[in-house]
């Protein structure tokens, strides 16, 4: 079984810049990443909305602000769901087939938008490839429980004292230097 990686953290952490140096170390090191990352829009120090990111195909696109006009609510901003979709479905379908390595930013505010979406990450989660996701500390997601129950996975809980060195510790399990569990 391929480890899995879960980074949790508390809202506001390190997350996101900690999950890019993994990924630029592991393209350093000629892998194939793929994914999906999410990411805030912030205007005047607010939240407006969050926004996709292909890894593989580069393509990004705003799937949640209060603009929205949806039943479908994420942080109590209106989610695009097609938009969502039209990114994160291949986006992971295509990683299942080629990536050495599948990443899932914000799964646990990802996985109960859509029934596609949840069915999508459940299949990734449930790959045979090694898998880097991040949720936030603070998740009564049952999603956290899912991965946490999975044979393989490795939790690493980033703060700011432990930001610099979990990129290296992540690797280090990745490459088997270091066991799961």
């Amino acid at each position: 079984m391929a480890v899995k990686i879960c980074i949790t953290g508390p809202v506001g952490s390190i997350k996101a810049e900690a999950l890019s140096r993994i990924i630029e170390m592991l393209q350093k090191d000629g892998l194939t990443v793929q994914g999906v990352l999410v990411s805030e829009v912030v205007e005047n120090n607010k939240l407006v909305g969050y926004s996709i990111f292909d890894i593989s195909s580069k393509k990004r696109a705003v799937f949640a602000q209060s603009g929205i006009v949806s039943r479908v609510k994420l942080d109590k901003l209106g989610v695009d769901t097609r938009v969502l979709e039209e990114i994160l479905i291949p986006s992971l379908q295509k990683a299942r087939e080629n990536a050495d390595v599948i990443v899932i930013d914000e799964v646990g505010k990802l996985e109960n938008l859509t029934k596609s979406v949840q069915k999508e990450i459940g299949e990734t989660l449930r790959t045979e490839k090694p898998i880097i996701v991040t949720l936030h500390k603070k998740s009564r997601n049952p999603v956290l429980q899912e991965i946490r129950s999975l044979e393989g996975v490795r939790v690493f809980d980033i703060t700011p004292i432990n930001k610099n060195i979990m990129p290296f510790r992540v690797l280090r399990v990745l490459n088997g230097e270091e066991g799961a569990a």
